[in-house]
């Protein structure tokens, strides 16, 4: 089933969370610029966090499935998923369907779309780890769409020679960069003059130090893998008093807020804050020294502007920014994660080997690469 692009048949767009707003907001913009009709579809998998994201972005999706409940298992947000983006799909009739990444939400409403026999295109196709159960359930999920999908867009030549050893039709596989990067690029200018006290984040820098950006929510490291890197660093901040200061925008999921606050709540030297809109947080990202994550757009961004990473986990999609030299893969052990950022914090010479920009993930213009092939 192919439909001709017009109002009746949009592009459909979907979001569930805030990395994926993020990094299809260039995909929108580019189709807009060529007037075709899109439908944003948000399925509220990370609700509040989505809906700050799009606000910052200035988007407001035309559907919210609002499918989210308090700690809901897997199979039960599946099948809601499965079955809201099911009847969704069938009401609108889309040209496309766009999901990016590899969430709960990108399978399910590929699926859905395969089921009915709709196009799929899958922004950020190829990633992988090798091991099925890390990261869970990502990794399985970014495994289906390489079958699922009717075009995968690539954001690395690495990503399409995963496909490519998946069986995937080279001719359906292109390689576009990373909207992360334009979606940063952008950003970044926008900000570029203001401050962290220009987002009411009742704090600044405290002449003098050095900040520690942490992001961290993976699902595979909730319970004692979390609160080892939580410990981790405390251990920092503590070997580093008046040294550095390390904030921690902490993720609405209730078991990555206890361990935080179990872990780091009070300690001199950590700012534990609640989610940042992006504005607020390349602000912040910009303004760093080094960075502890788990998050992959996070360790594109900051490989992409020079900034060292240090990612808490023992596999990583994006070995382009290991391969850099800028980002190093640390697990959840608290005293390598506080040796390793001791290390990079007080060698000059180190530090300026390892904080080099990497174009791995592209130049900013991903967004226009994949509308062209929408629409071609």
């Amino acid at each position: 089933m192919t439909f001709e692009f017009s109002a009746a048949h949009p592009v459909l767009v979907a979001v569930g969370t805030r990395p994926e707003a993020i990094k299809l907001a260039p995909v929108i913009a580019a189709l807009a610029r060529r007037g075709a009709p899109t439908f944003l579809l948000s399925t509220g998998q990370h609700h509040e966090m989505l809906a700050q994201a799009l606000a910052a972005l200035g988007l407001e999706p035309d559907r919210d499935l609002a499918v989210m409940r308090p700690d809901q298992s897997l199979a039960a947000l599946s099948a809601s998923l499965l079955t809201a983006a099911d009847a969704l799909l069938a009401e609108v009739e889309p040209s496309w369907v766009v999901v990016q990444g590899d969430t709960t939400t990108v399978a399910m409403v590929a699926l859905a779309a395969f089921y009915r026999g709709l196009r799929v295109a899958h922004v950020e196709a190829g990633l992988r780890t090798g091991d099925r159960r890390d990261p869970f359930p990502e990794e399985m999920n970014r495994t289906l769409l390489g079958h699922l999908a009717d075009l995968h867009l690539a954001p690395t030549p690495k990503a399409r020679e995963h496909l490519l050893a998946q069986g995937v039709d080279p001719a359906a596989v292109h390689v576009v960069g990373n909207t992360v990067i334009d979606a940063l690029f952008a950003m970044r200018e926008r900000v570029r003059d203001r401050s962290l006290a220009d987002f009411g984040l009742g704090f600044d820098l405290p002449p003098g130090r050095r900040l520690v950006l942490v992001t961290l929510h993976r699902r595979e490291s909730f319970g004692a893998g979390l609160r080892a890197v939580c410990r981790g660093l405390r251990r920092l901040a503590e070997e580093m008093a008046g040294e550095v200061e390390i904030v921690y925008p902490v993720h609405l999921n209730p078991n990555v807020r206890e361990a935080a606050g179990e872990v780091l709540a009070g300690v001199p030297g950590v700012r534990l804050v609640e989610p940042l809109d992006y504005a607020a947080f390349v602000t912040l990202l910009t303004s760093a020294t080094l960075v502890v994550t788990d998050s992959g757009g996070v360790q594109e961004e900051a490989a992409a502007l020079g900034i060292p990473l240090l990612v808490t986990r023992r596999t990583s999609e994006r070995p382009e920014a290991l391969d850099a030299g800028v980002a190093e893969l640390v697990g959840t052990d608290p005293d390598r994660l506080a040796t390793t950022a001791r290390r990079l914090l007080t060698d000059p010479a180190l530090y300026a080997e390892r904080a080099v920009p990497t174009d791995a993930f592209g130049d900013g213009r991903a967004g226009e690469r994949i509308a062209e092939l929408l629409l071609g």
